[in-house]
């Protein structure tokens, strides 16, 4: 086979873009406009571009040898979607008069699960391999290796499992980098993170920017884009989700797009496509219309199912609806997602009697201020004789500087809520930890703590004065693997309300303000970067409940012989 050689076209690449403007295929607005200007372009005469079906096709001829390398599909040949033709026959079709790509700069945005991985890696091996015989330098970018390196992955099984361009590639067991054979090692695809050692000497053909939303300093974009320099046929793809973040290279890369497609501005040399749902339809985000009209690999890459479970949680916990839309209708959202109902957590308050707490057995967490700021330690009560809900209290302390030019800077009544006995307020300007240890101290005399969690990046002069008046600290990470399972926890608690607080105006504020990231798994826990105010009483209540579900595990690992009423002598 010569996969360099012209093949014949049938423009599948014009006939998607027909099929949008007419309405035979449901979108948004922003992929009308994208297929819009597709179809003016090829009206334009005495232009330094030209649409060439051919090589768009050329392009699609390389992908029938990409095969599958997981889930039911494993083994099967790719076959690309319409739309998915429509991007890439965009992106190779249109050529100036040396049929140098006309598009430097590509911007994707589209939902989760539509298949952006093998787009990306598709495109990655076929400029490495086929563009020219050495010195073809592809890059996979991110703001971390990791994230970097999952391009190169799918690229690397991709070519695994697909045995007609496999000899092309040269697969070096421990590297990440994939090599052309016959290029001198020359001609390569490389992952290329913001944190990587070296960012000099770099030469580009393709650069990759995979999940551009996440990218909160665009210092990569730009030694990326400055490389370019010494080449005349280049690419720049962003392929990502919508995200949060509006003041990032992102959005600001989106916006540019956006007036390009809108007529405001000129910009012959850049692509972009927008999945997504028009303002009028988020109110039906239920809809299956809806979803197909966002994603546009609905039925094939992305499950019909999928959506329908998605729909079914954000029933029971409403709270989920932002992330939904967000990741799999691509709105941008002001936030990633907030956590908890207010509603469900007001409806949790109650009247708390610390004199019948006095003697109870509790678990305590403490998110403490490195310097100058809040410190909240909480108490959460499991249910027991006495107890028919959980309940959970919580101590605020800070520094009384300036307390009054902080109200006005936080916008809310620091003075107020010390005055009605919610605020501890302690001297000086900087955390006092001899007070915060004589209050923890003295709540130790009053209740039974069984375990109190702290911040295991925290360790110092409190944590050995507890230690020597045996209070049972405990390190508690502020990852996923610590945070999931209790902000999940107490999640569900609030919502069943099975737990009891005080009404407490401070840990009120606090819960309203917990904004929570998800790992790639789902789980979930409070992202204090991106919460617009403070949620220390939030995260020192799942501290502490945290450690309270780890006893509970370790009260659940039965001896197997035990089990089977055998003893160890």
């Amino acid at each position: 086979m010569n996969m360099r050689e012209s093949v014949e076209s049938n423009d599948a690449t014009t006939d998607y873009a027909e099929k949008i403007v007419s309405g035979e295929i449901a979108s948004c607005d922003y992929v009308k406009k994208s297929c819009q200007r597709h179809l003016n372009d090829l009206q334009r005469k005495d232009w330094k571009y030209v649409f060439k079906p051919e090589l768009a096709e050329k392009f699609f001829k390389f992908c029938k040898y990409l095969r599958h390398y997981k889930g039911a599909k494993a083994g099967e040949v790719f076959n690309l979607l319409d739309w998915q033709k429509f991007v890439y026959g965009s992106l190779y079709g249109w050529v100036d008069q040396d049929d140098n790509f006309r598009f430097k700069y590509s911007y994707l945005e589209v939902p989760r699960k539509n298949g952006k991985s093998f787009m990306a890696s598709a495109i990655a091996c076929y400029d490495a391999s086929l563009l020219d015989r050495e010195g073809v330098e592809v890059y996979c970018l991110a703001t971390k290796e990791d994230q970097a390196k999952i391009v190169i992955n799918d690229a690397r099984n991709i070519i695994k499992y697909s045995p007609e361009i496999n000899n092309i590639f040269e697969m070096l067991v421990g590297r990440s980098t994939l090599y052309i054979k016959d290029s001198n090692r020359t001609s390569f695809i490389k992952p290329l993170a913001s944190d990587s050692r070296n960012l000099d000497g770099l030469n580009p053909v393709t650069a990759i920017c995979d999940e551009l939303h996440q990218w909160r300093k665009r210092e990569l974009w730009d030694v990326m884009e400055d490389a370019f320099g010494a080449r005349k046929n280049w690419h720049m793809i962003a392929i990502t989700t919508a995200g949060y973040d509006k003041t990032n290279v992102c959005y600001q890369e989106r916006e540019h797009l956006v007036k390009i497609l809108d007529g405001q501005v000129e910009c012959d040399d850049k692509f972009g496509i927008i999945y997504t749902v028009d303002k009028e339809d988020w109110d039906n985000w239920d809809q299956p219309r809806v979803w197909e009209i966002a994603n546009p690999s609905l039925y094939e890459a992305k499950e019909i199912e999928f959506m329908e479970s998605q729909v079914a949680k954000i029933k029971q916990i409403p709270t989920r609806l932002n992330s939904f839309l967000n990741k799999q209708l691509n709105i941008w959202t002001e936030v990633d997602e907030i956590w908890l109902n207010y509603n469900d957590w007001d409806n949790c308050k109650g009247d708390i009697d610390l004199e019948k707490l006095k003697g109870l057995e509790c678990y305590a967490g403490m998110d403490l201020a490195r310097v100058s700021d809040f410190s909240a330690c909480a108490y959460f009560f499991p249910v027991q004789e006495g107890l028919d809900k959980n309940h959970v209290i919580v101590d605020f302390f800070l520094p009384d500087y300036e307390i009054d030019m902080r109200s006005i800077k936080d916008q809310v009544p620091y003075q107020l809520w010390s005055d009605e006995g919610n605020l501890i307020l302690t001297n000086g300007k900087t955390t006092n930890w001899d007070f915060i240890k004589e209050s923890i101290l003295e709540r130790n005399g009053q209740f039974k703590i069984k375990g109190f969690g702290y911040d295991r990046h925290f360790a110092g002069e409190l944590i050995q004065a507890l230690d020597k008046e045996n209070v049972e600290t405990r390190k508690f990470g502020m990852g996923f693997y610590s945070m999931a399972n209790p902000t999940a926890e107490l999640e569900r608690q609030v919502i069943a309300n099975e737990i009891v607080h005080d009404n407490c105006p401070i840990l009120n504020w606090n819960i309203s303000n917990v904004v929570v990231s998800r790992d790639p798994a789902g789980n979930m826990k409070p992202d204090k970067m991106r919460a617009k105010q403070k949620i220390d009483g939030a995260v020192a209540c799942i501290i502490a409940l945290g450690v309270m579900l780890r006893d509970e595990d370790e009260e659940q690992k039965v001896n197997p012989y035990e089990a089977r009423g055998l003893r160890m002598i």
